[in-house]
């Protein structure tokens, strides 16, 4: 359906209701419509021009971003770098240097450690079997030490290490 005349489009503007074949070309050429703006915009978002200074900004905040992650990465790696592991009941384990027992924590949970802390579960053997005592624990983002808290009421953090391969 095609509209020629001046008179024609008049007339069809005037209108309250369409028929089905009318509904179809106003339909169409709305998307049409549609379409063009869309092209328009796109190609006007796509082709945004910066200037040196804001190029050199990006460039600088995304190269600070990532290398704030290496240098996370690094640590946490460094973390548990050449650390002994001890084997109980099918467990991994790490031992702890420097605190009043033998206390072992779980590979596991040395990994998902983060600056935030958490209550884990350490365990120390006693008589040839592991207990286990609950902990306040975190770790600093630029420390590769685990900082553990005795007390969960009065908080206070101590670094300790993972022991090393010997």
């Amino acid at each position: 359906m095609e509209l020629k005349t001046a008179q024609e489009r008049e007339a069809f503007s005037q209108k309250n209701t369409y028929s089905a074949d009318e509904k179809k070309y106003i339909m169409e050429r709305l998307n049409a419509e549609r379409r063009v703006k869309q092209k328009k915009e796109d190609i006007a978002h796509k082709y945004t021009n910066f200037t040196e200074e804001e190029k050199k900004n990006i460039l600088n905040e995304l190269n600070e971003k990532r290398l704030e992650l290496q240098i996370y990465d690094e640590i946490k790696r460094q973390r548990t770098f050449k650390k002994k592991i001890y084997i109980y009941d099918s467990y991994k384990f790490y031992k702890i240097v420097n605190m009043e027992r033998e206390y072992f924590i779980r590979i596991e949970d040395v990994e998902s450690l983060t600056a935030r802390p958490v209550i884990l579960t350490l365990c120390y053997r006693s008589f040839g079997e592991l207990k286990k005592r609950d902990f306040l624990m975190k770790v600093m983002v630029h420390s590769n030490k685990v900082y553990i808290s005795n007390d969960m009421l009065r908080v206070y953090f101590k670094a300790y290490q993972l022991e090393d391969e010997r």
